[in-house]
C-alpha cells in the first residue's frame, strides 16, 4: 500500500511539474475563465436589477456567475488531462511506465492526483479574483471550500472523459476536437449564465441530464443563499453515478491499451 501511494505521488508530482513547465497550457485554462468572469459580470451586471433576478433572491450577477466560471476552469483542465496522456503515448513515456514496476492503477491515480492539484490551484485563483471584484460567499469560507470540492470532483470525472477519448483514439487532434465539442455544450446547457427557472423548458430538461448543471446550481446556492444539504447530496450522487460509469470505462480502455 505504501509503495502504491509512493508511486502515485511520484507520477502525480511529475505530471504537475510537467504542466508547470508548459505555462501556456495552465495559463489558457485559467485566463479564459477569468476573462469571461470579468467581461460577463460587467456586461450583464444590470440583470441583477431586473424583477426576475430580484424575485429569485440574487444580489449581484457577479456572485451568480462565479460558480460557472470555476466549473469552466475545471472543464479546460480536464481537457488538458487527455492531451497529457496523448503526449505520454507519443513520446513513449507510457510504454516506460507500463514496463516499470509501478502498478498500472498508480499511473491513472497519479494523473488524477496531478489534475486535482491543478484544479484546486486554479479554482482558488478564480475565487481570489472574484473576491477582489467584490463577490462574497453567503456561506463564508466553508461554503467556498465545499463549492471548490464539488467542482474538483466534477473536474476529475470530466477528465476521465478526456482520457477515455485519448486512449481510444490515440490522436491529439481528435482528443482536442472531441473535448471541445463536449466542454462548451456542458457549460452553455446549464444555468451558468442565466437562472434555470428563467430558461426555456427544453433547456431545463437538458440541464437535468447535465452533471455540470448540478455542480453550478449547488455553487450558486452556496454563493447566494446558504447551504442546502439535500442539494449537496443530490449533486454528490450525480457526480458519483456519472463517475462510476466514466471512470470504469476509462480504466477498461487503459487496461486494453496496456496489453
Amino acid at each position: 500500500m505504501v509503495g502504491k501511494l509512493k508511486s502515485v505521488g511520484i507520477i502525480g508530482a511529475r505530471d504537475v511539474i510537467r504542466s508547470l513547465r508548459t505555462p501556456m497550457l495552465v495559463t489558457m485554462s485559467l485566463v479564459q475563465p477569468i476573462i469571461w468572469l470579468v467581461l460577463f459580470s460587467q456586461i450583464f451586471r444590470n440583470l441583477a436589477d431586473t424583477f426576475q433576478f430580484r424575485r429569485l433572491g440574487y444580489s449581484s450577477y457577479l456572485t451568480f456567475l462565479v460558480p460557472g466560471m470555476i466549473v469552466l476552469s475545471m472543464l479546460f483542465t480536464a481537457l488538458q488531462s487527455g492531451m497529457a496522456t496523448i503526449t505520454d503515448i507519443d513520446t513513449g513515456m507510457m510504454d516506460k511506465f507500463l514496463i516499470s514496476p509501478i502498478r498500472r492503477s498508480g499511473i491513472l491515480l497519479g494523473r488524477m492526483a496531478a489534475d486535482a492539484v491543478l484544479m484546486v490551484l486554479q479554482g482558488a485563483i478564480i475565487f481570489g479574483v472574484a473576491f477582489l471584484m467584490g463577490a462574497r460567499t453567503k456561506t463564508g469560507w466553508a461554503g467556498a471550500v465545499l463549492m471548490l470540492g464539488f467542482a474538483v470532483l466534477f473536474g476529475l470525472v470530466w477528465a476521465s472523459v478526456s482520457n477515455l477519448i485519448a486512449l481510444r483514439t490515440k490522436n491529439s487532434e481528435m482528443t482536442m476536437v472531441a473535448g471541445l465539442l463536449l466542454t462548451l455544450p456542458a457549460l452553455f446547457l446549464s444555468p451558468a449564465f442565466f437562472p434555470k427557472t428563467l430558461q426555456p423548458g427544453w433547456l431545463q430538461a437538458v440541464a437535468k441530464a447535465n452533471p455540470a448543471a448540478y455542480v453550478i446550481q449547488t455553487g450558486q446556492q452556496l454563493m447566494n443563499f446558504g447551504n442546502n444539504w439535500g442539494q449537496d447530496l443530490r449533486t454528490l450522487a450525480v457526480i458519483a453515478g456519472v463517475g462510476l460509469v466514466l471512470i470504469t470505462a476509462t480504466v477498461a480502455s487503459f487496461r486494453a491499451s496496456a496489453r
